[in-house]
């Protein structure tokens, strides 16, 4: 019967627009969930490698510092409260650098560079206040360099991991784009199919042919 073949069109119809709704309705929010995932591997490049990586590049400089200031036996008391004062920038640094994010490999290096560096100040306290020896400044000397190659250990994961942040938002970057063709090619899809409907639809038309010229 026509109406039956007529609802059924619509039908068809109804299911094909429905099918668009919840097509457009999945794809925002795969696209909202990939955005927040390229704003938390942007956010974490940033604070957790870029500033990261400042931070220590910091922390070698103010090693360095107080290794001039050991050399510095005519003004031992200046140099004395020098190396306070770097030590106190020194603790500043190191608690901006704990409010980061760390890798496993990373807290392990952390926590030695912070065992390392309570050793080091003990040893530079002792230099200061006690007596300025060779054998101490030899000691102290080895302990920079103990410093100096943890902090390295350090600056090479910031690039390791800022490298898989960027692959990591590439992926996603990929992924999206993957959607965002399929979403074409299904809206492309349902497009012809309704087309197909429109044409194919037939006008309801009475079973009886009507007559107008009764009179």
């Amino acid at each position: 019967m026509n109406w039956t073949h007529s609802i059924q069109q619509k039908l068809k119809a109804g299911l094909a627009l429905a099918i668009v709704f919840l097509l457009v309705l999945f794809t925002n929010l795969i696209d909202r969930n990939h955005f927040s995932r390229l704003q938390e591997s942007f956010a974490s490049v940033y604070k957790d490698r870029l500033m990261v990586e400042n931070y220590i590049f910091k922390l070698s400089s103010l090693i360095n510092e107080k290794r001039f200031y050991l050399y510095d036996s005519t003004h031992i008391s200046a140099a004395s409260e020098n190396w306070q004062t770097t030590n106190q920038a020194i603790d500043s640094l190191l608690a901006h650098y704990q409010t980061t994010k760390y890798t496993e490999k990373e807290t392990r290096l952390f926590e030695d560079f912070k065992k390392e560096l309570t050793e080091l100040e003990n040893m530079e306290a002792a230099y200061y206040q006690e007596a300025q020896t060779a054998t101490r400044l030899k000691a102290i000397e080895t302990k920079h360099q103990e410093l100096v190659a943890l902090l390295k250990g350090l600056s090479d994961i910031q690039i390791e991991e800022g490298q898989n942040l960027i692959a990591e938002s590439n992926d996603v970057i990929a992924l999206s784009n993957s959607f965002s063709r399929f979403e074409i090619i299904i809206l492309i899809v349902i497009g012809v199919f309704a087309q197909v409907l429109v044409i194919t639809s037939k006008p309801i038309k009475p079973k009886f042919p009507q007559k107008f010229n009764l009179n």
